[in-house]
């Protein structure tokens, strides 16, 4: 069984991160670019609940070039603002471990951090 790289105690290459506040949401959207230790780009989009404390989810794609990874990350990301995000930056302790995930990286931890 394989399992995706987990790049969530990395800087990433590149990074866009969002929120959408409002009455009815509260909520995060990130997108980052990381390079792998197996030559590919992986694309992890994160999104969950306000403040992002490093919770919420994550999902994980694969790229074998960084123009394919930012192609992908762009148009993940555009989707978002179009349906209301707003670009802003990220907050201090976003790269924190995510407590639960789904996806092709998915592990049922419910420890609390």
């Amino acid at each position: 069984m394989s399992t995706a790289p987990d790049f969530r105690e990395d800087e990433p290459v590149w990074v866009r991160y969002a929120e959408w506040i409002s009455a009815a949401h509260d909520k995060f959207y990130e997108v980052t670019i990381h390079m792998g230790d197996d030559g590919q780009f992986h694309v992890q989009k994160r999104w969950g609940r306000r403040p992002d404390a490093g919770g919420g989810q994550i999902m994980v794609e694969s790229h074998q070039s960084l123009a394919g990874a930012q192609t992908a990350a762009l148009s993940m990301f555009t989707g978002k603002l179009k349906k209301g995000y707003t670009e802003t930056d990220r907050p201090y302790g976003a790269g924190q471990r995510v407590v639960h995930e789904s996806g092709p990286d998915y592990y049922a931890d419910d420890e609390a951090f």
